[in-house]
């Protein structure tokens, strides 16, 4: 939501140019936080099934 209030202001102020800038980088900040978070999530699907494994034998 910062994301979009900061370009969103920027572009209502008429600083297109940094309208552009910012929207690039809290882009690329927010693929980053949504990779990483589909990582997190299939590492911890991986652990919890070898630990299954090992209760089990």
């Amino acid at each position: 939501m910062t994301a979009i209030g900061v370009t969103g202001y920027l572009y209502y102020l008429g600083e297109s140019t940094l309208s552009l800038i910012s929207m690039i980088v809290f882009g690329k900040l927010i693929v980053f936080h949504f990779i990483m978070e589909y990582f997190d999530k299939k590492n911890l699907k991986q652990k919890n099934y070898q630990n299954i494994e090992r209760i089990k034998q």
